[in-house]
Parts: structure tokens; C-alpha cells; sequence
């Protein structure tokens, strides 16, 4: 994961969480792993999403469980986050391939986080193709 916000040395400790947190929802993700992701994501979840779609949380997790949504490859690149009390916000691009022909889909995201009893749970996510080729 790339962040252009500054070095990891600099970062505050929220940023080393969010991170952290980042990196465990994308590799979560990947492997399609529903309890790791429920964990991340608050109840309340709401995702814009590249299907065209408003999801609710329980909606994404049925979609991943069930293989309609997948990704073969996934890599984030972090511009900005910015922390407003409670909720932190995360901005920045993201590469995806996807089954079954391995097409290569370049996002524009933002995932939001909030600050519950102690731990940071996303609670919005936009992301949108800004480009799409076939795998190379």
C-alpha cells in the first residue's frame, strides 16, 4: 500500500491504525473472508458501489460469499486521510482484477471510518471505475 499523506514514521497512531486497518480489509477482501470483513465494517455499512449500486453490509458479504463479487488481484493506493473527530476519512485509487478473464479495473475510492467503542469500523465506501482494460 502506497500513502502519499507522508512517511509511516510521521504518521499519528490513528493513521497507523486506519492503515493497518486498510491493509486487513484488502487482504480480507481477497480471500473472500466474511468474518474478517463483518469485524471491519459496521452494522450500518452503506457502499456505493461499482455495480452500479447503493449495497447495505449484509448485501456485500452475500455478494462475496457467493463468488458474484471477487477480485483476483487488489492494490490500494492511499492519497489522503483525513481525521474529523470520530470519523476518519480515506481517499485514493485502487487497481482490481477480476475473474473470470482477469480484466484490470482502475477505481476511485473513499472509505469512511468511525470511531465505535474504541475501534475503527467503516461505515461508507465510494468507489467507481475510472477505467477498465482487458487483462494483458
Amino acid at each position: 500500500m502506497i500513502d502519499k499523506t507522508g512517511s509511516p514514521e510521521s504518521a499519528t497512531t490513528w493513521e497507523r491504525d486506519i492503515r493497518a486497518l486498510e491493509e486487513e480489509g484488502r487482504i480480507a477482501f481477497l480471500a473472500a473472508d466474511v468474518q474478517t470483513l463483518s469485524r471491519l465494517w459496521a452494522d450500518g455499512l452503506v457502499v456505493n458501489s461499482p455495480l452500479q449500486k447503493v449495497l447495505a453490509k449484509r448485501e456485500v458479504l452475500d455478494l462475496l460469499q457467493a463468488g458474484r463479487i471477487r477480485h483476483t488481484a487488489y492494490e490500494i493506493e492511499i492519497e489522503t486521510m483525513t481525521r474529523h473527530g470520530d470519523v476518519a476519512i480515506v481517499m485514493g485509487r485502487d487497481t482490481v482484477a477480476d475473474p473470470p478473464d482477469g480484466a484490470i479495473s482502475r477505481r476511485r475510492f473513499t472509505n469512511v471510518w468511525r470511531l465505535e467503542n474504541g475501534a475503527w469500523r467503516t461505515i461508507a465506501r465510494h468507489a467507481h471505475v475510472a477505467s477498465r482494460e482487458a487483462a494483458g
